[in-house]
């Protein structure tokens, strides 16, 4: 026989080719025992795939155009399967939103420091009201036509926060409001006057037709004494408002003769100088900034009306020359865009929020005091982008509202009623201790059992408390909690992590752990956190099963592996698919079908082991095995999570679902026509969730730890999730949880815990 140039090569020993089998080294060049060894091997490939003909015709043809393409390791790093695109697209998209910097109707903020997880670098916030009757607390408050303003937190770099009235300030620019009878008799009655030594009491304020005010009560004279004034209001600068009296009435009788006469002055019969209001002659002198408890409110009023309806005052610090509403503005209630602002356990962040009446036909009072009372009795929705609507009932329809509060007196040091702000602040500290109580079970949980092994590392840094790691190092603020971990417990519900692909969970137990310390738990980056499963039991329907495989393990070119299909069979699992021998030969798929066994191994991995394969329908195993041929050099098969290994085809349940990392021991793996079942050791050593007992047959509780959903911060989370409208399994899709919540409602307690419910409401 002639010699080619291709002999002397493969003699020389280059070797070429797609694959060991199809090597171009002539077996004539080789020692006898080589030699037989050499023929046995492609003979026995052929005929347990192809039949010899079929391969000897595949070694002919291969040529170096079968490169690394098609090895094991060029299949690892093909690009991305397209549900981790796509999942990363979308959260750069959400990124964005919530990178944005608010500009509405010529105001603005600005971002002053980074954007984290915590903080969306934003100080202050806008907010724009019209129709809605806000009351600090009480009767105390005006009525907003129309406003647009400026939320400042009182520490910069702090949020705003709801609870704490002492937290912000409000800087108003444009708008109009209105004092009526009612408010005007509580600021003067509750507030200005009803402390101890207060020189007056019981005043009632009455407007009048053409411009006046009537003010009645009692003055203090040795005893108490009526007294009637009636005057007008007017600026004196930019701060204060007096009041000016022109008529005065002393125990039914007029006394403006006499104390003209006499040269007596208002401020002669009564000794009146507080931080707020003070007697200059006959002009009681106000501080605007200081007329309603905190929050402080900072307004250039630049017009006043006096009529029977009230006082009506015209505001223009002269930055906004007209409210252009926004286009999310609801018809009556408010809006609030940008910065941080806190209510209860929940912070969104660069918030984007509109309250408004649940019944839009009806006057709207806001009690900001007792605002979690109208949250409570409310509920709020989401849109994907996250922005968030708060739907209250008015306060005035609560049945809080109709009782009848002890009458509190301010402290004589104060001049004032602080007594409302002392109230206001104890109650938010009762609250608070509810909102920030870490379970002691959680707070016993030792740090390292929390965290994955390869972050140990980093608690093992100075102050990170070594042994003692169960420590928050953390700074106890309104941005961070106590808790050292986000524990989760699913109660049967389709868990699907992404598409078709995920879990029927009959109970399970599991920790959400940050990869980087101190950070919350963000549910929409897969890829910031792992799930450590500490015990519980899950099945794979059989179709989530082939969707893994179809739509996430096979999403790459060139590809051995083609449209696996799985059923049970007498306690086996059967695989039916399509092959290609080294990824590309034949150019069509051949219908393959293999039947074996899987179980768990080492706690970590499933290792599935076909006794039966099938090409073309006719049986292969006995041979491949005499042959000492394994399926791992035929259809070489290594993907994230996956590995065809030898016989073998080895499930590190790590890493082969998409993202959130799944960490779990596992005990066991059943094939059942359900699907595979696997169950995981309990690990007692870690801390557990503890749902709440009202909490149905299906959901998910996620307790303690801070969790970012949507643009929301949770501190020390009390999540429950539901759908009411289902009595069976709960479907819950964690790359797709914004598009199901959206569609439902979400219900806050006065505890801070969120009630979310995945019904579709109705429109």
């Amino acid at each position: 026989m002639k010699k080619t140039g291709a002999f002397h090569d493969q003699a020389a020993g280059t070797l070429r080719g797609a694959s060991p089998f199809c090597s171009r080294i002539d077996p004539r060049i080789l020692p006898p025992t080589q030699r037989k060894r050499e023929w046995r091997a492609r003979l026995g490939a052929g005929a347990a795939l192809l039949g010899a003909a079929l391969l000897m015709s595949a070694c002919a043809n291969a040529n170096s155009t079968v490169s690394d393409a098609a090895s094991p390791a060029n299949a690892a790093s093909s690009p991305r399967p397209a549900i981790e695109t796509a999942k990363a697209k979308q959260l750069a998209f959400e990124r964005s939103i919530a990178a944005r910097v608010p500009v509405v109707s010529g105001i603005s903020e600005k971002r002053s420091r980074a954007l984290t997880l915590r903080d969306s670098g934003i100080d202050g916030s806008l907010m724009f009201a019209r129709d809605v009757d806000f009351r600090v607390t009480g009767d105390i408050g005006f009525m907003i036509h129309d406003m647009a303003a400026t939320l400042v937190p009182a520490r910069a770099g702090e949020p705003i926060v709801f609870d704490d009235p002492t937290s912000v300030g409000i800087d108003v620019h444009r708008g109009e409001v209105t004092l009526d009878s009612a408010k005007l008799s509580a600021i003067f009655n509750r507030y200005l006057f009803q402390y101890r030594g207060s020189p007056l009491r019981n005043m009632r304020v009455v407007p009048q037709e053409g411009g006046s005010l009537r003010i009645t009560g009692e003055m203090h004279r040795d005893t108490w004494v009526p007294i009637v004034l009636n005057g007008s209001l007017s600026m004196r600068g930019a701060d204060e408002l007096v009041f000016h009296a022109d008529h005065v009435e002393v125990a039914g009788v007029a006394a403006d003769k006499l104390m003209q006469a006499a040269h007596v002055k208002m401020a002669d019969l009564l000794k009146v100088d507080t931080p707020i209001a003070r007697l200059d002659g006959d002009d009681v002198i106000m501080q605007v900034a200081k007329l309603t408890p905190p929050p402080a409110l900072r307004m250039t009023i630049t017009h006043i009306v006096t009529s029977a309806a009230g006082v009506r005052f015209t505001l223009d610090d002269g930055t906004v020359p007209k409210i252009d509403w926004p286009a999310n503005m609801p018809a009556r209630g408010m809006l609030v865009e940008g910065g941080d602002v806190k209510f209860m356990r929940s912070m969104p962040m660069n918030i984007d929020m509109a309250l408004a009446p649940i019944d839009m036909s009806a006057p709207f009072v806001l009690d900001l005091y007792h605002y979690r009372e109208q949250m409570a009795a409310g509920y709020f929705t989401f849109d994907e982008k996250g922005a968030l609507d708060v739907h209250l009932p008015s306060y005035a329809t609560l049945a809080s509202a109709a009782k009848n509060a002890p009458a509190q007196i301010g402290s004589a040091s104060a001049r004032l009623n602080d007594s409302l702000i002392r109230a206001q602040q104890a109650s938010l500290a009762q609250a608070r201790a509810v909102w920030q109580r870490v379970p002691q079970q959680v707070q016993s949980a030792s740090l390292p059992h929390a965290i994955p092994v390869s972050m140990h590392v980093a608690f093992s840094e100075p102050g990170m408390g070594g042994n003692n790691a169960s420590r928050n190092t953390a700074p106890r603020d309104e941005r961070h909690s106590a808790s050292p971990a986000s524990l989760i417990h699913v109660e049967n519900v389709d868990f699907f992590v992404a598409g078709r692909i995920g879990f029927h969970v009959r109970s399970l137990d599991a920790q959400m752990i940050p990869k980087t310390p101190g950070q919350p738990v963000d549910l929409d980056d897969p890829d910031q956190y792992d799930i450590r499963i500490v015990g519980g039991e899950v099945v794979e329907p059989w179709p989530a099963m082939a969707a893994l495989f179809n739509d996430y393990l096979l999403d790459y070119e060139p590809r051995s592996l083609n449209d696996l299909q799985l059923k049970p069979h007498d306690g086996k699992l059967e695989v039916s698919g399509g092959i290609k021998l080294w990824n590309h030969f034949p150019g069509v798929w051949l219908p393959t079908t293999m039947s074996g066994t899987i179980v768990a191994r080492g706690e970590r991995h499933l290792v599935y082991e076909p006794t039966s394969v099938k090409v073309l329908g006719v049986p292969q195993a006995k041979l491949l095995r005499a042959l000492d041929i394994p399926l791992a050099s035929l259809t070489p098969f290594t993907r994230k999570g996956v590995t065809l290994h030898g016989n073998e085809l080895v499930f590190d349940q790590y890493t082969v679902f998409p993202p959130p990392v799944l960490q779990g021991h596992l005990l066991s793996a059943t094939v059942t026509d359900e699907g595979l079942v696997l169950k995981f050791k309990r690990d007692a050593a870690v801390a557990f969730a503890r749902p709440p007992a009202n909490a149905a047959k299906s959901y998910v509780w996620i307790e303690s730890g801070d969790v970012k959903m949507f643009n929301s911060l949770v501190t020390n989370a009390r999540t429950l999730i539901k759908d009411s409208s289902n009595a069976g399994a709960m479907k819950f899709d964690l790359y797709g949880y914004r598009r199901d919540v959206s569609k439902g409602t979400v219900r806050m307690g006065t505890d801070g815990g969120l009630d979310v419910d995945l019904a579709a409401r109705n429109k």
